[in-house]
């Protein structure tokens, strides 16, 4: 069977990550785009917005201006009456009267119309040019921001202007402010103002991204950024939305008295998205899904080194080698859970496997027919023996007691089944130690305690019958008549059996000694083969913390203590 299967489960991780990864950076990338794009449109729709009033600003600072310079002229009568004049007088006349005025004028200075305008020029930077129409002479004269003065006849065009109030020139839009006798309200002419549309150039550059439009209610435009767009189009416009789908564009819409300012910002360039920033946003992109893709590689190449540590692991197990340990790194994940889990695993294994190998061995096999036979001798000799001597001494009755006691354990160890309830082992116990109290009457006493609770324990026959048969063999002491055997059973971290006596005892070295052989399951030729027989049936059974353990008695003798777990 084929383990190795991290390369396809790297490649599948890989591609589902890839495409994670891609549609996740895609989907960031194309956020961050429409986030630009929105944050374009907003600051063009301000841009826009800032050029409408800028435009608005400007018209209403010329209006004002023109206000103010009219204003001014009607405060000077000096001024003003030279204006009159200038309109109504034939040049001879008007000259005589610029004398007779000066002569009368105390403060020796003449402050007549061209030193107004000079003045207003001065004053005023946006002011272009200033123009006198005398309705009386129909005579034009034009002042201009160098000194200079022109002066026509007026002609139909002019005139026609005036009418239809189309005051604008090139490079220039104008204000018409009528000049009166203050004295008759008569009207004596007009004077026009003209004020620079360059100013709107300025506006549009400085506003690069919208179009602007300044016309005038007679449909003549003041500027024109782009002169695409049909005047008298977007005068019948008659509301914002109409002029929207007129220009195509988002609008802002301002006029000032007869003129009309126009920003507007074409919905398809309206949140256009330079190219600079388009191939950084991209490019920021691709790097995130480089580094991105770069630590994913990185972390499944980790994560399919870890997988293949436990595939090999389990492939070793699969062809018996239970002593695999795989490494447990401190990812803290299911992983390392994983492979903890396993360690325990095959160690658990191999202990359930020695147990329930031995346990078949000891039931089934002949090793235990073989461990068996090595007791059935000593036991059948040292009966036959105590019958012997008994039988020399006593008459036949007694016999037929022993042979009673004898013909119970024999059948308890040829008929009954390898597991036995705790009330039948302890029952051959006490029939084995009745054919001793024949042989050494009177020079022992023994005793049986287990709670009734603990009678229907399981446990593996014969295991006490050894350790009883080696205190009658190497503990007691034959020339004193106070000897005891005791046994007892115990609940304790699984079940114990307790075989205490008051016999010959060990040294605390011999103690030592025998734990060491009985702990590392030692059976020496030379030794208590009983114990180590019934010590080496326990751990096979119920494993290696189990078994038999010895312990000097307080007051002389030993303490056999067999441990064993029910199932």
């Amino acid at each position: 069977m084929d383990m190795k299967g991290s390369k396809q489960l790297y490649n599948k991780l890989l591609l589902i990550y890839t495409v994670i990864l891609v549609c996740a950076i895609s989907a960031l990338v194309f956020y961050f785009y429409n986030s630009t794009k929105n944050r374009f449109l907003e600051q063009n729709l301000s841009y826009t917005k800032m050029m409408s009033e800028s435009a608005a600003s400007y018209l209403g600072d010329s209006s004002d201006t023109a206000e103010y310079i009219h204003q001014d002229l009607y405060k000077s009568n000096m001024e003003l009456g030279d204006a009159l004049h200038y309109m109504s007088d034939e040049p001879p006349d008007y000259q005589q009267y610029r004398l007779n005025t000066y002569s009368e004028n105390k403060t020796g200075e003449y402050k007549g119309i061209e030193k107004f305008f000079l003045d207003a020029f001065q004053a005023y930077n946006s002011l272009n040019h200033i123009t006198l129409f005398s309705y009386e002479r129909d005579e034009i004269t034009e002042y201009t921001r160098d000194g200079k003065r022109y002066r026509r006849n007026g002609d139909k065009e002019f005139k026609k202007m005036l009418e239809k109030g189309d005051l604008v020139g090139e490079d220039s839009f104008s204000y018409l402010k009528e000049i009166r006798d203050p004295v008759t309200m008569q009207v004596k002419g007009c004077m026009i103002l003209g004020f620079r549309s360059k100013r709107f150039e300025s506006i549009k550059e400085y506003y690069s991204h919208a179009e602007l439009i300044v016309y005038n209610e007679a449909g003549t435009a003041v500027f024109d950024s782009t002169d695409e767009h049909n005047i008298s189009d977007i005068i019948n416009a008659d509301d914002r939305g109409r002029l929207e789908e007129v220009l195509g564009a988002y609008v802002e819409n301002t006029q000032d008295g007869q003129y009309h300012a126009v920003s507007y910002l074409e919905k398809k360039r309206a949140a256009k998205v330079p190219l600079s920033i388009l191939i950084m946003i991209l490019a920021v992109g691709i790097i995130v899904m480089i580094l991105g893709e770069i630590f994913v590689r990185y972390h499944l190449q980790k994560l399919a080194k870890r997988l293949n540590r436990i595939l090999d692991g389990m492939s070793q197990v699969m062809d018996g080698k239970l002593d695999v340990h795989i490494p447990a790194d401190n990812n803290g994940d299911e992983l390392d859970v994983i492979s903890r889990c396993f360690n325990e695993m095959c160690i658990n294994l191999d202990e359930h496997i020695k147990k329930r190998y031995l346990a078949e061995i000891e039931q089934k096999n002949a090793e235990m027919a073989a461990l068996q036979s090595q007791i059935n001798p000593h036991f059948l000799y040292n009966t036959l023996e105590a019958i012997r001597m008994k039988a020399i001494c006593n008459g036949d009755r007694e016999v037929g007691k022993m042979l009673y006691s004898l013909a119970v354990t024999f059948r308890a160890q040829i008929k009954e089944a390898d597991v036995i309830t705790l009330a039948q082992e302890l029952h051959y116990s006490k029939k084995y130690m009745e054919l001793f109290k024949f042989r050494y009457q009177d020079q022992f006493q023994s005793s049986v305690e287990c709670p009734e609770e603990y009678l229907q324990i399981p446990v593996i026959k014969f295991v006490l019958q050894p350790v009883i048969e080696n205190y009658f063999i190497h503990g007691m002491r034959m020339k004193e008549q106070d000897n005891f055997i005791r046994i007892a059973v115990e609940k304790e971290d699984g079940c114990r059996i307790i075989v205490e006596d008051n016999g010959k005892g060990m040294t605390e070295e011999e103690i030592d000694a025998k734990n060491k052989e009985l702990e590392h399951d030692i059976m020496k030729k030379q030794g208590s083969i009983g114990i180590s027989n019934v010590n080496r049936r326990l751990k096979a059974v119920y494993g290696r913390a189990y078994g038999i353990h010895v312990e000097a008695r307080p007051g002389g003798g030993l303490r056999v203590v067999l441990s064993f777990k029910p199932e």
